[in-house]
């Protein structure tokens, strides 16, 4: 089959191996963007004539009715990197094209970030650090807490989520979980209880991996948030839009709990955010998906999981249309 990679060379290097590179070679006719820069919509719609796989990743410009209206070959898309929402329309499941997204592979990465910010968190390793630069001691007289055997609120089973209570396992933690779409089985076969919001919100872990849909739009509202306990750990790994960002800076403001914030509801943050000044809040730039090893498998293993499903044989990373209103 003719395919086509959209991502210019200085992108393919990241997300695209030699042997994912030789993959392609070997399972496609495939045609390379050599150009050094992102495909406009009107070159890709010059292009795509003859296209029966389209391979994507960051950057590549949005398969509009226009472009799909010219790709009447078009088989599949395979998406090297997360949300296709802003890549296809949600009609192009209409018109027979199925579509692959790398975003479980992406979850790998986010779980490992959040395992890492929870354990710094618990132990303070910001604060201590901060303090000890600042020419202090033990002056600040903080003892960390152990995960092991901690009960964690999960708000949202998302492919994140699930990855992150992959990594719990060993700690034999007690995991609620809020999901409305998940179901008391499911949520056994995570080795977790389903819970409500506010049950979720009182846990002493709490960590969210909710999509950005209008249903989550600050669905933690002042109320919630007050239900965090004092000396809490809150991470947010997954869209600042989630929180009542100001209810949730007064809560900061108090000190009572410790944060662990990759997402803010506008980004980049800005440079004279309160936040920023926040001893109690660790910060990381929207990165908690990003990992080397991460964004260079994202090709081949979103091409791997596409060949197996045109093959008719089980897909892991294929996107359907009853999956589109839930996801991120």
């Amino acid at each position: 089959m003719k395919a086509l990679v959209l991502s210019p060379a200085s992108r393919l290097r990241e997300v695209c191996s030699d042997k994912c590179r030789a993959l392609l070679n070997e399972h496609f006719d495939v045609t390379w963007n050599e150009t050094s820069r992102d495909y406009t919509k009107e070159e890709l719609a010059e292009l795509v004539s003859d296209v029966e796989v389209m391979i994507t990743s960051w950057g590549s410009p949005s398969l509009t009715d226009d472009v799909l209206s010219k790709a009447n070959k078009l088989r599949a898309v395979g998406h090297a990197a997360g949300s296709v929402k802003n890549l296809v329309p949600k009609q192009i499941f209409s018109r027979g094209v199925r579509v692959f997204s790398a975003a479980p592979r992406i979850a790998l990465s986010v779980g490992e970030y959040c395992l890492a910010a929870l354990l710094a968190s618990l132990r303070y390793l910001p604060v201590l650090d901060a303090s000890l630069r600042a020419g202090q001691w033990r002056e600040l007289g903080l003892k960390g807490r152990e995960l092991t055997g901690s009960t964690i609120g999960i708000i949202s089973a998302s492919s994140t989520a699930r990855a992150f209570i992959k990594l719990l396992a060993p700690f034999q933690v007690n995991v609620l979980i809020y999901d409305p779409y998940l179901t008391e089985e499911a949520a056994a076969g995570l080795n977790a209880r389903r819970a409500s919001l506010e049950e979720v919100m009182s846990c002493p872990i709490i960590s969210v991996h909710a999509p950005k849909l209008p249903a989550t739009e600050r669905m933690l509202s002042r109320e919630l948030l007050a239900l965090i306990p004092d000396g809490a750990v809150f991470i947010n790994s997954s869209r600042g839009s989630v929180v009542d960002e100001q209810a949730f800076m007064e809560q900061l403001q108090s000190g009572r709990f410790f944060a662990a914030l990759d997402v803010f509801e506008k980004e980049p943050l800005a440079a004279d955010s309160p936040i920023r000044s926040l001893p109690n809040v660790l910060l990381t730039p929207h990165i908690a998906g990003a990992s080397v090893q991460g964004h260079l498998s994202l090709m081949e293993e979103v091409v791997k999981d596409m060949i197996q499903g045109l093959n008719q044989e089980n897909s892991a990373y294929e996107v359907n249309e009853r999956m589109w209103e839930v996801m991120a």
